[in-house]
């Protein structure tokens, strides 16, 4: 491979890397304001006077915690493909730049899937398999769920 090609290589590696740290913190970011919105909803609900004049906003307020959820959830999944296509472009570089599975990313995709890896110290991980769930994934399921459950119930009530 000549050098110019070699060198543009690097530049796209380090614009994808940025790219993947960039979508990650973004999730996190994304998340958080879910469950901000979503928590913000349940005490605007809890707030409203008793009785049955406050039941249609009640409804109300449930349907809009509801559409929060299904946003939520399709943020978080569209968030998951991104991400992977993020690494897998990764790894692609890697692979086009002649580095094996020493690279970064071919070691993380060894990792994950609870294979040895060496690192170049000498170091030998491996990452258990309960480990292997991805955190990312499921507490974003985890906590949409929650809430969906929660705001179902909440319209469910009030018929």
């Amino acid at each position: 491979m000549q050098e110019p090609d070699r060198t543009r290589l690097y530049e796209e590696y380090r614009a994808a890397l940025q790219t993947y740290v960039f979508e990650g913190t973004a999730f996190w970011n994304r998340i958080t304001a879910f469950v901000l919105l979503n928590s913000a909803l349940l005490v605007a609900r809890n707030a409203l006077p008793a009785g049955h004049g406050a039941d249609w906003m009640r409804a109300g307020v449930g349907v809009l915690g509801l559409a929060a959820v299904l946003l939520w959830g399709h943020t978080a999944l569209r968030a998951h493909y991104l991400l992977a296509f993020w690494i897998a472009l990764l790894r692609d570089i890697e692979h086009r730049l002649g580095m094996k599975h020493d690279a970064p990313y071919h070691m993380y995709d060894a990792f994950i899937h609870s294979r040895a890896v060496e690192l170049p110290d000498g170091v030998n991980l491996r990452l258990p398999r309960l480990a292997r769930v991805n955190v990312n994934d499921s507490t974003s399921l985890a906590l949409t769920l929650v809430f969906a459950v929660v705001w179902i119930v909440s319209i469910v009530r009030l018929a």
